[in-house]
Formats: C-alpha cells, structure tokens, sequence
C-alpha cells in the first residue's frame, strides 16, 4: 500500500516537473516602439550609469533568440546584466527591419539571430565586433557559457594586438575585407528587404520563384561570414609567413615590420561576391 502511495505522488509531481522543465522561452521583441529612440535612451542611461550597452537583436519566431531570452533569467547571468549592463531587445523582423540600428554600429547586415552588440556608450565602439554572432544557437548552449561570456565582457576592453597587427600592411588587408564585407552586407540587407516584402503578401501574389529567391538568401547569409573568417586568417597568414622569411632565424621584431611594410609587397587577397541576378 505504501508503495502504491509513492508512485502515485510521484505520477502527481511529475507533470509539474516537466511543465518547468518545458517551460515557454519569454518572447522580449517587440516591434511597437521605435527602437533608434529606445537605443538613444539607453545609450544615455548606460553612461549615467556608467554600464556597458547591451542590445540583442532577434525576433520571437526564432528559437535561439527567445533561448538567449531564457538564459537571461538564470539568477547568475540575470544579476550580471543587472549590475553591468543597459540591456535591450531590438526587433528585426524577418531579418529586414531596424536596418538603421545595425548600420548605426558599423554593421551592414546581420547573418543571424540572435546577433549581440556589447556598446562602449562613450564613443559607441562595438566592443565584441567579431564575436557578435556568437550566440546563433542559444538555445542549445549551457547557460554557463552564457555566464562565462557576459561576464568577461563586462569588464573587458578589446586587445590591442601584437606585432603582426602593428604592420601597416595588414591593417590595410584587414581595411579591404571589411569594405567587401560593407558592400555585401548592403546587398544582403537589402534582399532581406525584398523577401520581408513577398513574405507579407498573400500566397497567391508572390513572385513565383519566391521559393527560390528565399533559399538564396539563406544560403548567402550563411556564406558571407564564412567566408570574412576565411579572409581574415588569409590575410594574417600572409602577412606572419612574409615577416617570418623576411627576419630568416631572427625573431620578428618591430624593426622587421617596419621593413616589410616600407617595402609595401603586392599580397593578393581572393574576394568572391555574392552571384545573383536578383540582387
């Protein structure tokens, strides 16, 4: 009799325990708002306040976005964002609206939600520029990451770099993918604008190849940051292989890089834009 007692309790508290652990992520976005006005209030709360700007942009329809949402209300990471950070949610639509917020931080299109920015609210640098995609798949990473990462960034000011980032050369590199990056991003951003549109429209009126022109841009944005990392290493690789040569068995010394950079040698980097002809 007592153990027919226990299981019973046990059916009784079970459904509660997995209605907790399956619990709906909270929904934060909301496009009934301007958001440049929301972030120019933040910005100044955050410097009052002397905090860090933290904006998230995503959407409700995305899985990762309402994940990143959840980790939010873990306790820990909840009292970090609370002591460091001016937090706020900007809707993106199906990745084609607050375009002008984006831009606004020098980025030209997101690749996917949720993207983080991590704001200086004195000058408005985006500090954690290579790692604002960090957080795609949210809803599948331990909230300790998420602990882990918020905190660093709290306090944390980018590197300056070492010696292959003093060299002239490479910077100039580093200056030429982010002009490609630019350009493409205006391109990506501005086929976001278009598939928002068709998506808007009843079935019947979209275009016919609506389909098609939907998969390519899912594909494109998935490309486009592959391939910047892809340029990136390229150009760093480059330019530490013609420093190496350059000191033979010596270290490479800031003496070295002035050399190389005085002799400006011609490193190709191979850009391949996006092929459409949509967009």
């Amino acid at each position: 009799m007592r153990l027919i007692a226990s299981l019973f309790a046990l059916f009784l508290i079970a459904p509660v325990a997995i209605a907790e652990e399956h619990a709906p992520s909270p929904s934060p976005f909301d496009q009934n708002y301007s958001a440049m006005e929301q972030v120019d209030a933040a910005l100044e709360e955050a410097r009052a306040a002397d905090k860090r700007l933290l904006l998230v942009f995503g959407a409700n329809w995305c899985h990762d976005s309402r994940g990143l949402a959840g980790h939010f209300q873990d306790p820990e990471l909840a009292a970090t964002l609370r002591d460091h950070y001016v937090t706020r949610f900007i809707d993106v639509g199906w990745r084609d609206q607050n375009q002008d917020v984006i831009r606004r931080f020098g980025v030209a299109a997101l690749y996917a939600t949720p993207m983080v920015m991590i704001i200086d609210p004195a000058d408005e640098t985006l500090l954690n520029r290579d790692q604002r995609e960090a957080w795609g798949t949210a809803a599948s990473t331990p909230v300790e990451e998420a602990r882990a990462y918020f905190a660093r960034w709290a306090g944390e000011v980018p590197a300056t770099g070492g010696v292959v980032e003093s060299s002239l050369i490479y910077q100039a590199m580093l200056i030429e993918i982010e002009v490609f990056e630019e350009e493409e991003g205006h391109r990506l951003a501005r086929a976001y604008v278009d598939v928002g549109r068709w998506r808007a429209l009843p079935e019947n009126e979209r275009p016919e190849d609506f389909m098609a022109g939907y998969d390519e841009v899912d594909e494109w944005r998935r490309a486009l940051p592959r391939q910047i990392a892809r340029l990136r290493a390229s150009a760093r690789s480059m330019v530490t292989n013609a420093l190496t040569e350059l000191a033979g068995e010596a270290p490479v010394s800031s003496e070295i890089v002035a050399v190389f950079d005085h002799r400006n040698p011609d490193l190709h980097l191979e850009f391949q834009p996006h092929e459409s002809a949509r967009w």
